[in-house]
């Protein structure tokens, strides 16, 4: 009940008490105002009872109206809703912080020093089963990405490491010292398979000119050019060990390692290994013989059996041996098998 019916009710309760007053009262009363007070009475509560079912017939609609909104909501399945996610690896070169998978939990990634995180470094387990964020990768950081050579130097990949190759009247381990040199060994210089010409654009009113990855800047600022760089010399003339076990082949831009004959280079790029022509069948030897193979090359071997002397003769029993040789002993009397060794 809102005030209005509350101080309606109360008004009612008080006029009753009144009429029971009077009727009870020594002192009798006109019949017309009796009458009068009992109409008043009933009309007061048909207006009551009015305004009571109007506002129970509106909690009812307002009932029905919520438990329909409540049973269109769609039901929750709870034995099939999930309570963890999926396992998460660490990446590669990288480590993985959190071994919870449960929604709500975390899990942190970071990489290894030389390597940089590409990705989510902190991923949360959702109610849905799933992870934010993307997956994470562990991604080679160039040593040169830095731009650690100064003065128009290129910088030069290595194994974890770098190298500048400086400009002309430049030196240093950063390019940083200005000298008056002649042009460096490691430079290409009279081979045009082994110039580029420079990318310049103008920054500021000013022209600023670099060179690809494996080239330096040659010239004068007006007049400048991209040698290439002889990764091979460079390496060679600071006492850094060999880029390539057997041979290294300077290429523009970049080098090779290369193999002698008979030998295969390792996935490494840099190491070499003897190839087993007899194993593999890429040999030329005929039937009866043997195929032995040999540093960066095979042999084709004939075992023969001593000659005959006195009263004992030889046969080969075996058309395929190696450094021995089957031979079967043709005395009457002493007929046996005997292996003799020879190269």
């Amino acid at each position: 009940l809102n005030a209005a019916q509350v101080r309606a009710l109360y008004t009612m309760h008080f006029n009753v008490l009144n009429l029971v007053v009077i009727v009870r009262s020594p002192t009798c009363m006109d019949k017309h105002q009796v009458v009068g007070v009992l109409r008043q009475m009933e009309k007061f509560l048909k207006g009551q009872e009015m305004r009571f079912n109007e506002g129970l017939r509106i909690m009812k609609s307002k009932l029905a109206a919520l438990q329909n909104s409540v049973s269109k909501l769609p039901q929750a399945d709870q034995s099939s809703a999930p309570t963890t996610c999926p396992s998460l690896e660490a990446p590669a070169h990288g480590t993985k912080f959190g071994s919870k998978y449960f929604v709500g939990h975390e899990v942190h990634f970071t990489c290894s020093p030389g390597y940089s995180l590409v990705g989510s470094a902190t991923r949360v387990c959702r109610e849905n089963g799933t992870w934010t964020g993307a997956d994470v990768t562990c991604k080679d950081v160039s040593e040169c990405a830095s731009n650690p050579c100064q003065n128009g130097g290129t910088c030069v990949e290595g194994v974890n490491q770098y190298k500048c190759t400086c400009l002309q009247n430049w030196s240093g381990s950063h390019c940083q010292h200005q000298t008056q040199t002649a042009p460096p060994e490691w430079s290409v210089m009279n081979d045009p398979a082994f110039s580029r010409r420079p990318r310049c654009a103008q920054v500021n009113q000013a022209q600023h000119c670099s060179c690809d990855a494996g080239f330096h800047m040659s010239g004068t600022s007006d007049n400048s050019i991209c040698q290439d760089v002889n990764e091979c010399e460079v390496y060679r003339l600071d006492q850094g060990g060999k880029l390539c076990v057997h041979e290294c082949v300077n290429v523009p831009g970049s080098y090779h390692c290369a193999c002698p004959s008979g030998y295969k280079l390792l996935p490494d790029g840099r190491s070499c290994e003897d190839v087993d022509e007899c194993l593999s069948q890429q040999h030329n030897c005929s039937r009866g013989t043997t195929c032995i193979n040999m540093g960066g090359g095979f042999q084709c071997v004939n075992p023969e059996c001593p000659h005959s002397h006195g009263d004992i003769s030889y046969v080969k029993t075996s058309a395929f041996c190696a450094y021995t040789a089957g031979c079967q002993n043709t005395h009457p009397l002493k007929k046996r098998s005997v292996i003799d060794n020879y190269a």
